[in-house]
């Protein structure tokens, strides 16, 4: 039984069609998000921050007494520098699993700016009930 040049031809290029197609599909990025709840020492947490698709990060974190609106952030793998809209800056790290790694700084005065590091931050506190998650 032969084949002819034809057909073979044309399984070719459907073939070449198909793969450049399934190529061309780039991965989905994934939101980054922080969020936790719990004590750190005698103070109380609890924030939620979600970068959406367009980049622009919304969410809110109780801290203590004090309520803040998130209006950014800085992502760094599994920790994060978190905004709000007063000029706060909170540093956020999740470093594994169990609270007793996770860490929670005092809020500094700070504008959003790329400049900020993790550096910059005094008063970590450790998380010794609840948890911390982070992904980038």
């Amino acid at each position: 039984m032969k084949t002819p040049i034809r057909q073979l031809a044309f399984a070719a290029f459907s073939l070449l069609i198909i793969v450049i197609v399934l190529c061309s599909f780039a991965p989905a990025k994934r939101n980054s998000v922080a969020n936790g709840s719990g004590m750190a020492g005698s103070i109380s947490f609890s924030f939620n921050a979600v970068e959406q698709k367009d980049g622009v990060v919304v969410g809110s974190i109780q801290y203590g007494e004090e309520t803040y609106s998130i209006n950014g952030a800085s992502w760094f793998g599994k920790s994060a520098i978190l905004f709000t809209d007063d000029g706060h800056a909170f540093f956020v790290s999740d470093n594994g699993k169990g609270s007793v790694t996770d860490w929670i700084s005092d809020p500094i005065s700070a504008e959003k700016s790329p400049y900020l590091s993790t550096s910059d931050f005094f008063g970590i506190h450790v998380v010794s009930t609840g948890n911390i998650q982070v992904k980038e």
